[in-house]
């Protein structure tokens, strides 16, 4: 090894050396440029300079060869060879070079090269023109004219949270999301020839949405219509003003709107959407005095739920005697969940709602099995009351196996045929836990929740609560302490690895992701209760009138 290094060592010098060498012997090789002793030290590459006014360049038509000629002459002789084209070779050129001039006076227009840039940067969008005699009686002209103003934003990112708590699932422990923002405000003015003009303008940041507005204006009495029929048309955004203290026109409309004129007769229909409202407000010692109309279905939808069928059924008769309430419930404990639309990570767990738990009388299953329900009607809701009874899944007389607690095989966790997710139950992923008094509030004695704010039509809804009735303790679904963990692990036998099992709640359904009337569930959402959009109501002077 040491000859072998010793060899490479003196090798290096030498290759050095006959590097060198060469390259003394290529550069004297090299043969003595001459140089221009008149150049000077800039370069001007190709500079162009504008043909003087004595050269005339144009181009002539041969109808013979059906070819187009470009000369260019000083009086009557050809300075170069003449290009021939043919027309459509004469076409693409024509319309290559007007667009390069017009965006050439565009751009000089932005850098203030010339008089009058102002006017000329205004709209960079050329004018159309329809060589069409009949638009061209229609619209007055022949011009098409559009003119853009506004911008775009847009925000785009990402979004990963991790926390390390050991009562969630590692799955649920990180989040990751996309955080999408946009912001558009644009305004479009376009004109059609004299007599139809276009007006656009839609903001997503604007405060009401009767900003946004859309309208074509059609007014064909310009240039020379006074005489015809129709007068004017208005498409869009509308309004009907009356000249009249009467009876007051109506404002913000979304229609058609037309003018018609017959001799001395003029006419004005509409054929629109209102999407205003008129109120009279009488304001008295600070306060306001407002009336307010209301129909049967104008309810409170998806906001206030019985937390069973027997609250429901029992309701009327704890109100008999108002304001003495007639129930001996007293509801002592509750958890409501929902979907996370907000992508919350604390006080989320996998959750599975059914439908008939708890229940002893409306059970939605299509065919119960014979010994189903162990109660006899009008029992208070409890876990036992059927074979759904989530603290004695796997147990004899159950329908609910232990796949109920993994949402991935929730349906398989039913025993009894004809089980239908969306109906029968809902599985949440990472469902939200609300919070009480802030979130929603719960009646005690008539045994009824009221949301704080409105839920979707496909938002899942469901309930763990606790009540006692003379001392006795009643409790339906499962709450997130009741020694359900969210995680379960276990070791295999085989390999000694830890597995990681996700656990479900089960919990009582108020509300399905699908809306369908004929299932027992849609009568726990409350219809008597009604918003009338007024907020600290005052007693004295409040009148309600019921027509039925």
């Amino acid at each position: 090894m040491k000859i072998i290094s010793s060899k490479i060592v003196l090798k290096r010098p030498f290759l050095v050396a006959v590097l060198l060498t060469c390259t003394y012997f290529v550069w004297g090789q090299q043969p003595a440029v001459v140089r221009d002793s008149t150049s000077t030290t800039f370069s001007f590459r190709n500079l162009e300079i504008p043909n003087p006014s004595s050269i005339v360049s144009q181009y002539t038509y041969d109808p013979i060869t059906d070819r187009y000629y470009y000369t260019s002459k000083i009086g009557e002789y050809n300075i170069n060879y003449p290009v021939i084209l043919s027309p459509q070779e004469f076409q693409e050129l024509i319309q290559t070079e007007n667009l390069k001039l017009y965006y050439k006076e565009k751009i000089d227009a932005y850098k203030g090269l010339k008089d009058g840039d102002e006017a000329a940067r205004k709209n960079l969008i050329p004018d159309l023109y329809v060589n069409n005699k009949f638009f061209e009686s229609i619209f007055g002209s022949n011009v098409i004219s559009i003119v853009p103003q506004g911008s775009v934003e847009m925000d785009l990112g990402v979004m990963y949270t991790k926390q390390e708590n050991p009562s969630f699932s590692p799955r649920n422990q990180s989040n990751f999301t996309f955080d999408f923002d946009q912001r558009i405000s644009l305004s479009l003015m376009g004109k059609i020839g004299t007599r139809l003009q276009a007006n656009l303008n839609y903001d997503t940041q604007s405060t009401f949405d009767f900003q946004n507005i859309f309208k074509l204006d059609f007014d064909p009495t310009v240039d020379g219509g006074e005489d015809n029929i129709l007068q004017k048309l208005e498409i869009g955004n509308i309004s009907m003003p009356l000249n009249s203290s009467l009876i007051s026109g109506a404002q913000s409309l979304f229609g058609v709107k037309t003018e018609l004129q017959f001799g001395k007769t003029r006419i004005t229909g509409v054929f629109s959407e209102q999407r205003s409202e008129t109120r009279n407000i009488v304001a008295q010692g600070g306060g306001t005095l407002q009336e307010f109309d209301l129909f049967g279905l104008d309810y409170d939808e998806n906001r206030h739920f019985y937390l069973g069928h027997y609250f429901r059924e029992n309701y009327d008769k704890a109100l008999e005697n108002y304001p003495f309430i007639n129930s001996q419930v007293q509801i002592t404990r509750i958890e409501v969940w929902v979907t996370n639309r907000t992508n919350q990570t604390q006080n989320i767990r996998n959750i599975i709602a059914v439908q008939d738990l708890g229940e002893s009388s409306r059970i939605g299953l299509t065919a119960p099995p014979a010994g189903f329900v162990n109660v006899g009607p009008g029992a208070y809701p409890d876990n036992p009351n059927n074979a759904f009874d989530p603290t004695n899944i796997g147990g004899s007389g159950s329908q609910l196996t232990e796949a109920i607690r993994d949402i991935a095989t929730a349906q398989s966790g039913f025993l009894v045929n004809g089980v239908n997710e969306g109906f029968d139950y809902g599985k949440l992923e990472n469902a939200r836990k609300l919070n009480q008094n802030s979130e929603y509030t719960v009646n005690t004695q008539l045994g009824y929740i009221s949301l704080n704010q409105r839920l979707q039509n496909d938002e899942v809804l469901a309930v763990a609560y606790q009540f006692t009735v003379g001392g006795q303790v009643y409790q339906v679904g499962e709450f997130a302490n009741d020694g359900v963990n969210a995680t379960d692990v276990n070791t295999n036998i085989n390999n000694g690895n830890q597995i990681v099992n996700n656990q479900s709640l089960v919990l009582k359904m108020l509300k399905s992701p699908v809306t369908s009337v004929d299932q027992p569930i849609w009568d726990l959402m409350m219809k008597n209760i009604y918003s009338t959009g007024a907020y600290q109501l005052s007693q004295e002077d409040f009148k309600l009138n019921i027509f039925y």
